[in-house]
């Protein structure tokens, strides 16, 4: 779409500016953002994606044991409620751990450093606080690195950083 001023809009650049994908035009879509260890991730899409991971995975658990505890309640022997509890977080696992990793990773790369930095997190306490401040309170590297380009808001085209005029929403 053209506006008067004869600049080009991208509606769709408005929508989401926590997740910016590797070419830093258009936002990076949140399955991407949360299933792929691929790019960069800026701060607010850092603390937007553990958010969104969170909201998520809280209101599938609470779905997970709305469904265990009717079907216990219906006479499907699932054990006591301490097993069903432990049933939903093993389910939850292997999904919230992904998303977790990918996460960290495009933040590490937008840092400007590898992914294995994650490591970092295994070293108790230290290795936690350390991972939490770079990744959750500095910013990330002002120009493009070799996970891709920029994701602070001056290296992004003018037209991203425009209003969707009342019009055009």
């Amino acid at each position: 779409m053209t506006r008067q001023t004869g600049v080009t809009f991208a509606p769709t650049a408005a929508k989401s500016r926590f997740f910016e994908n590797r070419s830093g035009r258009m936002p990076m879509r949140l399955t991407d953002a949360l299933l792929s260890p691929h790019g960069r991730l800026n701060r607010a899409g850092f603390w937007g994606g553990y958010f969104t991971m969170s909201i998520v995975t809280a209101f599938i658990a609470a779905i997970l044991l709305f469904v265990s505890e009717m079907a216990a309640s219906r006479g499907v022997a699932l054990g006591d409620p301490g097993f069903r509890l432990w049933m939903v977080a093993l389910v939850l696992l292997v999904p919230v751990t992904w998303m977790s990793f990918c996460i960290a990773v495009k933040r590490w790369h937008d840092r400007g450093r590898s992914g294995w930095w994650v490591v970092i997190g295994l070293v108790p306490l230290i290795g936690n606080l350390w991972g939490l401040i770079e990744c959750g309170f500095l910013a990330g590297t002002k120009s493009g690195n070799k996970y891709g380009p920029s994701t602070s808001k001056a290296a992004m085209p003018q037209w991203y950083h425009e209003e969707i005029p009342e019009d055009m929403a």
